[in-house]
């Protein structure tokens, strides 16, 4: 799903990075989404998150930026005995 930039209204002028997908869980079930970083004409970088019928369009500084939301700044922890 291609989506116009949420800080200058710019449609994309390509992606940024293959389609991310996963997976959200509630009490009972479990929603699958995809996720695709865009950056438009300006430079911006956003990201499109399909989910079901909803669209949702989040702006990022940077695709390290976004990394870091999805990751986290600290590398995870190597189990014991690893």
């Amino acid at each position: 799903m291609r989506a116009a930039c949420p800080l200058c209204g710019a449609e994309p002028s390509h992606t940024v990075g293959p389609v991310f997908s996963g997976a959200t869980r509630t009490l009972l079930r479990r929603r699958s989404f995809e996720e695709q970083l865009f950056r438009c004409r300006e430079g911006h970088i956003y990201s499109v998150r399909t989910e079901r019928e909803r669209v949702s369009v989040e702006p990022h500084e940077s695709v390290e930026d976004w990394l870091e939301r999805k990751t986290g700044v600290e590398p995870p922890e190597r189990p014991p005995g690893l």
